[in-house]
Order: structure tokens, then sequence, then C-alpha cells
């Protein structure tokens, strides 16, 4: 029988396969994807968005120290179970015509940004990974989770050099990821701002790719 992670793994790649339109933001995408499993056949009792989690209850998971706000993207409740889903939506920059109240509007729109600073791109995708091992450790009804990164930026999928300063952090495809998560230079403006942690086992990524639009997207998911 299907775990509650395995129904909403699939009805996320569903989505994923199934979505034709270019969405504008992170915002945007998880709506979407919340309204797409409020509606799924599997028949949740529950799709939240943006679950407040008091920070003070993970200082009681572990030796790790948390100590930020936090609010889940996408929580998932069916039969007495939580399934959290954890999203990033990395962009370069797209510009299209669009439409808006049934009228085609004359000039380009620039409908995703170009956000850049690809390295805390995927510090924040193992940030997530790390949120999500917490909540389930902290709280016995979350089994596992999910955490989702979808870009048109390929240069996510392709592997750090090893002198890089963000190589522990590198989201390419086919290999076991180190459980360290630091900086390469202590003494860099990311290291200081961004501080290393742990995740508890190597976790392997495996990319998709799909065309919307004529743009190209790379996306992956983890199952903690």
């Amino acid at each position: 029988m299907a775990t509650l992670i395995d129904l909403v793994r699939n009805d996320v790649c569903a989505f994923l396969k199934s979505n034709n339109e270019l969405l504008f933001n992170e915002r945007d995408f998880q709506m979407h994807l919340a309204t797409w499993l409020r509606n799924s056949a599997n028949s949740y009792d529950d799709v939240d968005v943006e679950y407040y989690v008091p920070w003070q209850e993970l200082q009681k998971v572990g030796k790790y120290v948390w100590e930020s706000e936090l609010r889940l993207d996408i929580v998932v409740k069916k039969d007495g179970e939580y399934c959290p889903v954890e999203l990033k939506y990395k962009t370069k920059k797209v510009e299209r015509k669009i439409s808006r109240f049934d009228e085609d509007l004359t000039d380009d729109v620039v409908v995703m940004k170009n956000q850049g600073a690809q390295d805390l791109g995927m510090y924040d995708f193992w940030k997530d990974v790390r949120r999500v091992e917490l909540v389930r450790n902290r709280f016995e009804r979350v089994k596992g989770g999910l955490a989702v990164f979808v870009t048109n930026d390929g240069f996510y999928t392709k592997g750090s050099k090893e002198s890089s300063n963000n190589y522990l952090f590198n989201m390419s495809a086919g290999k076991a990821h180190s459980k360290q998560k630091l900086w390469a230079n202590p003494e860099s403006t990311c290291a200081k701002t961004h501080p290393n942690f742990e995740v508890e086992r190597e976790y392997s990524i495996e990319w998709r790719t799909r065309e919307i639009d004529k743009v190209e997207f790379y996306y992956c998911i983890v199952t903690i």
C-alpha cells in the first residue's frame, strides 16, 4: 500500500509533467501546486500553505540549533499523517507577451526574473532538506516529506568544481551528496551570513526536464 509520501510525490510529479504555464515566482508555484493537490483524486483531508511551526519546538531536536521562523510551504494531511513539501523555484529571466482580463497586452513582460546567486540557491535547497528532517524528527505524525526544486537555470544541474566555495552544496545528478554542508572558505561572505549545517544522510539527486512555452525547465524531488 502506498504511503502518504508516495501519494504526494506522485501528485507533485503529475503536476510538474502536466503544467503548461510559465509561473512568475515561487509563490505562484506554491499556490498552483497546492490547488492541484487539493483537487487530487487522492482526496487529502487537508492541504495547507505557509504552515507555521514555532522555531523553539525545533530546539528540542538533537544537537542542531534552529533560530529562525519556520513556515513550511505546503503540508498535506491524510488519515492522521502529515507530509510537508518544501519548494524552491529559481529562475533566469524570461520575457513574454501576456493577456490580462481577456486582453492581450502590447509589450513584453518579465514573467520570470533573473535571480542569480546560484550558490545561495543550492544552500537554500539543502536547508529545506534539513528543515523537513527536523520537523519529521520532532513530530510523530510526520513520517517524512519532500524537497522540490524547479529551475530554468541549467547551472544548478552541473557539478561544482572541488575548489569552489560551494562545492559541498552542489546539486549534480547521480551521486550521493555529502552530509556535511560547509563553505570551503570560512571567511567568505556566504559563510558568515549562511551558517554551515549537516543533513542526516547522503541524498542522491535525479534531474528531469520539461519544456514550457519554449523554455527548458529542470526539476528534482528529494524524499526525506
